[in-house]
């Protein structure tokens, strides 16, 4: 079970006043307080500034900025590594990877670029990260969306990985079962002569379950197994410590001071149930959640169109008129 978390969940933007953004390379790296060097990519020239975190946690940016690309069309897009992943610093140092050390990273972030408030677009684990960023910053941030988030509770997350195992369960033989639970496996990452054909073994097993329909996996851009061979490797140390370090969380219960608007993007066909994304809309008191049918854990390939009207239309001031307010639960404690 451990192992299987730890895997699953890799699957699982300064508005200032319409200043552009100072201009900056179009790639470099930004040195954090404790010396780690977070590699940055620039996309786009718009005033406005997006800032996206990618999902892992493990994967680097490279694993959502090609199928991300239309957000840079009106706006200026900045992406980053995290600590340990990508073209970052890749850290064996397991205090380096807790999740107060992540928080701090997005506010060197914010710091460098001189943003005042960011919008914030967090993938998958990112839209975790940016919530725990948001609680520790709440002044911080303009606006925020969380694009099929990780679960804002340790025990939504296990419902998740229940689903998940029943529909590999549904998909696969025993024998291609047996073989899952060998790729599936940090150790066989870890110690792989080549960790990027295991990289890519694992998610061509586990990508059919997060969609809809996978044929739309075609249409897939980012690539979760990028970078060095090391860097590959290293996604399983990254995601074991920062799983270890949030330990049986729950962030519900200090959302509340994220007064900032919020959308929640939650495909219907999300392994990740629908009541984990109720859970964060409601905990945000002006947060709304848009259901998108026909799609999965990826909806900006599987309802693209959806997808990014929703987006243009929030980042430009105003919720999607399908976002709904996600009323209080009902239900005795």
């Amino acid at each position: 079970m451990k192992k299987l978390l730890f895997l699953l969940s890799f699957i699982f933007l300064w508005q200032a006043s319409g200043e552009c953004l100072p201009q900056s390379p179009r790639e470099g790296y930004i040195r954090t307080s404790d010396g780690v060097r977070l590699f940055y990519k620039i996309v786009g020239s718009g005033a406005e500034t997006l800032v996206a975190v990618h999902g892992g946690p493990g994967n680097s940016l490279t694993s959502i900025e090609p199928d991300l690309e239309p957000l840079a069309k009106n706006r200026t897009v900045i992406y980053y590594d995290q600590r340990g992943n990508g073209r970052s610093d890749l850290i064996k140092d397991r205090e380096k990877l807790s999740i107060s050390k992540h928080i701090e990273d997005l506010e060197a972030v914010r710091t460098h670029f001189k943003l005042d408030k960011m919008m914030l677009l967090g993938n998958s684990w990112g839209g975790l990260l940016i919530s725990y960023y948001a609680v520790a910053h709440p002044d911080k941030i303009n606006r925020m969306i969380l694009h099929s988030p990780a679960e804002p509770t340790q025990a939504l997350m296990f419902e998740a990985i229940d689903e998940i195992q029943s529909r590999l369960d549904q998909r696969y033989d025993r024998t291609q079962r047996d073989r899952f639970r060998v790729v599936s496996n940090p150790q066989t990452w870890m110690k792989a002569d080549n960790p990027r054909a295991i990289c890519r073994e694992f998610f061509q097993m586990i990508f059919p379950v997060y969609v809809s329909k996978p044929e739309s996996l075609k249409l897939l851009k980012g690539d979760v197994c990028s970078g060095s061979e090391e860097a590959v490797r290293n996604q399983q140390f990254v995601n074991q410590q920062i799983w270890r370090t949030l330990g049986s969380w729950n962030l519900l219960p200090s959302l509340n001071v994220v007064e900032a608007p919020v959308l929640v993007i939650h495909g219907a066909a999300d392994p990740i149930p629908v009541e984990s994304s109720e859970a964060w809309a409601r905990a945000m008191p002006n947060a709304r959640l848009l259901i998108i049918n026909g799609a999965g854990h990826i909806p900006q390939i599987e309802q693209p169109e959806i997808f990014f009207r929703a987006v243009e239309t929030f980042l430009t001031g105003s919720f999607p008129t399908d976002a709904k307010r996600v009323q209080p639960s009902t239900e005795k404690s």
